[in-house]
């Protein structure tokens, strides 16, 4: 795969190359997710020094719940959004940005749909499907 920009465009860019390889491929990558969400990022996306060290600051548990929640979302082709948000408040002069806060929301909704019907004596089989959208907040504040 290529690398992308570290951006929403970015991101749906890869999203799309995703969804629409093998799933071998997309075992493969939520895989890499999963083994270090900071070597993934790193090398599917372009990222500059700032964020890098800001990637390596965050707790090993938030960054093993976001690389579940990743996983989770491509697992069942749900779209994924990021959304990088500045902090108006603390806007100044400087045009540095810094990451303050990061969270997420996932949207996991469960919905029955309806299996390829297999001829048998039981009626139509439902199953349980996952459908969500994975939100990727990112905070900044002007410094």
């Amino acid at each position: 795969m290529n690398k992308y920009t570290f951006d929403e465009m970015g991101v749906r860019q890869w999203l799309r190359q995703l969804y629409s390889s093998t799933v071998e491929l997309q075992m493969m990558e939520q895989k890499l997710i999963l083994l270090c969400l900071r070597s993934w990022l790193m090398s599917r996306f372009e990222l500059s020094e700032s964020q890098v060290e800001y990637l390596i600051s965050l707790s090993s548990d938030f960054k093993n719940n976001l690389a579940q929640e990743i996983a989770f979302a491509i697992n069942n082709q749900a779209d994924i959004t990021l959304e990088k948000q500045t902090n108006e408040k603390a806007a100044s002069t400087l045009s540095r940005d810094s990451v303050k806060v990061t969270e997420y929301e996932s949207n996991k909704i469960q919905s029955d749909t309806l299996e390829i019907p297999v001829e048998s004596k039981a009626n139509d089989i439902f199953s349980r499907r996952l459908e969500g959208h994975l939100i990727v907040r990112i905070y900044y504040t002007l410094l």
